[in-house]
């Protein structure tokens, strides 16, 4: 599948790419058809749904929703939502902190004073928990894409 269209979401889409989809010559259409299952798997919908609501039979739906490329696409569509909520989030980290250190300071009892803190180191050491991982993973990649035969290997 085309990197350009990894996971188009339909609000997304230009008019222009719209009319491009709908008009795809008839060899093209499997291949669109693919895609909009793909989002459609991704944001949660049934392949059975999917296939009714688009008219394409349930087995070959099937059939396409168990195809690597289709299953590819899929993550990729679920990874660039979950990268966007994170996006969104990471934005209110720094006024969320304040708001737990406005509380742990002007709480009227130390149990709450003590879980608003609790709260602030807990997710601190857990996102530096993640945060290694991440770093741990992505060095076993570089490592993995440096072994000769590797498809990625530069000689």
């Amino acid at each position: 599948m085309p990197p350009v269209m990894m996971c188009p979401m339909p609000e997304e889409l230009t008019n222009v790419e719209q009319t491009q989809l709908a008009s795809a010559l008839p060899q093209e259409l499997p291949e669109a058809k693919k895609i909009q299952l793909a989002a459609a798997i991704a944001e949660g919908q049934s392949v059975a749904a999917w296939s009714r609501d688009n008219g394409v039979p349930r087995s070959t739906a099937y059939d396409w929703a168990s195809e690597p490329g289709v299953r590819r696409t899929v993550e990729a569509c679920r990874r660039r939502t979950l990268d966007r909520a994170i996006g969104r989030m990471n934005k209110r980290i720094p006024w969320a902190c304040d708001r737990i250190a406005e509380l742990a300071k002007a709480a009227e009892s130390q149990s709450l004073r003590f879980r608003a803190l609790r709260a602030m180191v807990a997710d601190v050491m857990s996102v530096a928990k993640f945060s290694n991982l991440e770093n741990r993973v992505a060095q076993l990649e570089e490592d993995y894409g440096d072994q000769p035969g590797h498809p990625d290997h530069v000689a």
